[in-house]
């Protein structure tokens, strides 16, 4: 990839996410030192500068790396670590002067300043440089369940991984991924998050078979999108979570929608009901069957 390319690539990424009403760099758990500091060379402890801010943001954002610590292929095994097989790093870009003889220059020189590029890794690349590591929030927080919720996500008996930073739903493996709980702030918005992943969980063609859009920022995408958050918002009244939603940022994406179709409002609710409903027979179900054991 040449460096034009690597820039109409960074470039096209961040505005694709702007323009469907997503910041890249804001999330709403905490990312413990990550995408909400500088990016910083791991080895020089030197930040990095100018576009390459937002060209290590956007790619901590898709990748859900924990740290703003990056290194270079051989500044990793000079400290005692070595890039995972199979990591592909990121391309930053630097500025570096080139001084030439001009004549007509007051000085006999002229400085031509030259595009190069770098390549780095992000710490969760690399083995061997845990101590590097800066710590992570306080896990000792007070996190206080509600058992209401809890029953939900058990009952659903849906796949469901807590650990790290992103919070998703991964149609190919059908599971759902949440960040730890401690990077929450509240409880409530722990349970408003996995709600919502648990709403897209209700699409698979296993249960509700709902389209889903093919990249982020695509009409289907946010229309899903759209359905996910009315559907987290049916469960969370239904009881009585008062938790953020945390998907604000979704909104240009849909008023895109919404202009360009006058009913698909009408169908995301229609959607998001069928999930609600589909999310609520099954926990009433286990419910009964677990009642009914206890009776027997």
């Amino acid at each position: 990839m040449n460096n034009q390319a690597i820039i109409q690539s960074v470039t096209a990424r961040i505005i694709e996410q702007l323009e469907a009403g997503v910041k890249p760099w804001e999330c709403a758990w905490n990312r413990a030192g990550g995408q909400f500091e500088i990016p910083c060379n791991g080895k020089t402890r030197q930040d990095y500068h100018g576009i390459n801010v937002p060209i290590l943001w956007e790619v901590v954002s898709r990748q859900g790396y924990g740290t703003n610590l990056w290194f270079g292929f051989g500044q990793a095994h000079e400290l005692g670590g070595h890039v995972r097989k199979g990591e592909k790093g990121t391309h930053g870009i630097i500025y570096k002067p080139l001084v030439v003889d001009d004549e007509e220059a007051e000085d006999g020189q002229r400085t031509i300043p030259m595009l190069k590029t770098f390549v780095v890794f992000n710490l969760d690349q690399i083995e061997g440089l845990e101590h590097l590591r800066p710590a992570p929030p306080d896990e000792n927080a007070v996190f206080e369940p509600m058992q209401v919720a809890e029953d939900i996500l058990g009952k659903s008996q849906a796949r469901i991984v807590e650990g790290g930073t992103r919070a998703f739903y991964r149609k190919s493996e059908d599971m759902i991924g949440l960040p730890d709980r401690f990077r929450f702030d509240a409880a409530e918005d722990f349970y408003a998050t996995a709600l919502h992943e648990l709403t897209h969980w209700t699409g698979h063609e296993s249960r509700l078979d709902r389209t889903y859009g093919k990249r982020f920022g695509d009409q289907a995408y946010a229309f899903e999108e759209l359905v996910a958050e009315m559907g987290s918002a049916f469960l969370s009244a239904k009881i009585k979570l008062q938790g953020e939603l945390q998907h604000a940022n979704y909104i240009a994406s849909w008023l895109k929608v919404l202009q360009e179709d006058d009913r698909a409002l009408i169908r995301a609710a229609s959607l998001a009901q069928k999930a609600f409903e589909f999310i609520h027979a099954l926990v009433e179900s286990k419910a009964e069957s677990a009642g009914e054991a206890v009776s027997d």
